[in-house]
């Protein structure tokens, strides 16, 4: 925007109604929210003629809220996407317009899903106004009983916890990639893990126990992971044996889970 000479500027809970008024003196035909951390007030969804429109990264009703992009790979869907809305007082709760789909990939991740919705988005969200604008969409109200929601995600929720099975910590990695990151602790120190995949491992292996280090797996609640990348604290991120080259592991040491951060 700034690039481009677009006027900007930062709306917050205290500086709202300021907000509202340099809003009103653009007088503007619609409205577009896209990741956005305020509730709009009917001040402005009444203002413009056309209404409010906000474009979410999901499929609605499912995944409303503010981490869709990760609850979509936490919960293993195969299918994600986009979805342009009439903006209530709800939180994602309007009747849809229009909606693009994208299958999640086993080697996607947050990032790399964020950035695909991104474009996808865009082009939805031109479609939508060119249809808004000439009244050609219909408004479709959305399933409020199928609707599922999410909740922010914080630090704490990267601690890889080896309890459980190995399928879901593979998509809690996935999930929190690139932020807030999947870590564990080894020897007391801070280890991030990248990208890892579920495979098979004995049974009766205490979790969080390193079962091989080439390839690097180490056992879940069920079934283990097998790391592919990973960073000491502080570090770049490096393969396997890269990171035995600089830190002493072996089979039998335990990766553990200290206390979380806030």
């Amino acid at each position: 925007a700034l690039e481009l000479s677009i006027p900007t500027l930062t709306m917050t809970r205290e500086d709202y109604l300021q907000g509202v008024q340099a809003i009103r003196a653009h007088t503007p035909d619609a409205i577009v929210v896209v990741a956005f951390g305020l509730i709009l007030r009917r001040d402005l969804l009444d203002m413009p003629p056309f209404g409010c429109i906000n474009v979410h990264a999901s499929l609605l009703p499912r995944h409303r809220g503010v981490s869709p992009i990760q609850a979509a790979i936490l919960a293993g869907d195969a299918v994600t996407g986009c979805t342009t809305m009439r903006i209530d007082e709800g939180v994602d709760t309007g009747n849809m317009l229009l909606r693009a789909e994208t299958p999640i990939s086993d080697d996607d991740n947050a990032g790399t899903l964020t950035a695909r919705l991104a474009e996808l988005g865009a082009g939805l969200l031109v479609k939508t106004l060119d249809g808004v604008f000439d009244g050609s969409l219909k408004e479709i109200v959305q399933d409020h009983a199928a609707a599922t929601h999410t909740k922010k995600i914080r630090k704490r929720h990267g601690l890889i916890d080896w309890s459980q099975d190995a399928p879901s910590l593979a998509r809690r990695i996935r999930a929190m990639t690139p932020w807030p990151s999947a870590y564990t602790f080894l020897r007391g120190r801070r280890v991030q893990v990248d990208a890892a995949v579920a495979c098979d491992a004995p049974a009766g292996t205490t979790p969080g126990t390193v079962i091989s280090t080439d390839p690097l797996r180490v056992a879940c609640g069920e079934g283990a992971l097998e790391i592919h990348t990973l960073r000491p604290e502080g570090r770049r991120a490096m393969t396997p044996a890269e990171f035995r080259a600089g830190n002493a592991l072996e089979t039998g040491d335990v990766f553990t889970q200290l206390t979380p951060d806030a």
